[in-house]
């Protein structure tokens, strides 16, 4: 295939640049990729709205989850498929994928590479990969973003969560699914299209990604002792049935609140309630290699 490589070289703290002349090698063999170095997720979505003009034939981003977000409507647009090599701290959108983390140099080497679509989700037209939340989730999110977790991955994760306990309060929201809705004090709310977050936290052990729904956990106000309890489930997704949790699927969701809340997703800002989400049905492609391997 003839491809277009971006690479991010902020993602995971420069283990996306550090790839780059392996990369280099492995793609020359089977497939003609020109790689660029992107200064902003600006200029990535510039180069993929101008690739097909060039005779591109798909899109391999070398990064982490919020590569991959930075470009999904860029990517939806020109409809050209894509390929991630993972080089981030969390790379749940290649978890979500069921293909674990791929050796980027043997998706590379891979003569034939197949097509998968998927679901792409939107919050208040703000496309998505894997999850968006509101609550105490968005604020983790947040304190991961200015990097008061330092330690990257799902050990940093972890850093936020504690420090996200001593300042967070539950907060009343209305919650609609479809023709549901649900009312009162929360603690998050998180609509998912694949089961994990924050480096492998499955916060929707049921969601897949090219299922046709969104999956939605709704947690209602709890203490923070019993929220530090149970926090170790959702690493394992047992947390669904315990009480205070409501999960449902559906096609709509939408998130009123009594003042705006911050929305996270992907792990990126994006905008604040009230919210809507919703999705377009198999509209990202995806290009996977022709036997996944696992790290």
């Amino acid at each position: 295939m003839r491809l277009l490589g971006l690479v991010n070289p902020h993602a995971g703290r420069g283990a996306a640049l550090r790839q780059l002349e392996r990369l280099r090698v492995s793609g020359s063999g089977n497939h003609a990729v020109e790689w660029v170095v992107t200064a902003s997720a600006e200029e990535a979505r510039r180069l993929i709205l101008a690739a097909p003009a060039n005779g591109t034939e798909g899109v391999v981003l070398v990064g982490g989850d919020g590569t991959v977000h930075g470009v999904l409507d860029a990517l939806a647009e020109v409809g050209l498929p894509c390929g991630v090599v993972p080089a981030g701290r969390g790379n749940d959108f290649l978890r979500n994928l069921d293909a674990g983390r791929w050796d980027g140099e043997a998706f590379l080497r891979g003569r034939h590479l197949r097509e998968r679509q998927v679901d792409l989700p939107s919050v208040n037209g703000t496309p998505f990969a894997s999850v968006a939340c509101v609550g105490f989730d968005a604020l983790v999110n947040r304190l991961a973003r200015e990097r008061a977790g330092h330690l990257g991955g799902t050990a940093g994760y972890v850093v936020c969560v504690l420090r996200a306990l001593a300042a967070f309060r539950p907060f009343e929201a209305e919650v609609t699914v479809d023709d549901w809705t649900w009312s009162g004090a929360i603690t998050l709310v998180a609509v998912a299209n694949g089961p994990c977050y924050g480096g492998g936290m499955r916060i929707a052990p049921a969601a897949e990604m090219d299922d046709g729904a969104l999956d939605v956990c709704i947690v209602a106000e709890v203490s923070r002792g019993r929220l530090l309890r149970e926090f170790p489930r959702v690493f394992r997704g047992t947390h669904t049935n315990r009480q205070g949790v409501v999960m449902r699927r559906g096609q709509t969701v939408r998130v009123v609140t009594e003042s705006p809340r911050d929305i996270f997703a992907d792990g990126e800002a994006a905008g604040s309630t009230p919210a809507l989400w919703s999705f377009d049905r198999r509209a990202l492609r995806v290009l996977v290699p022709e036997r996944e391997a696992p790290a």
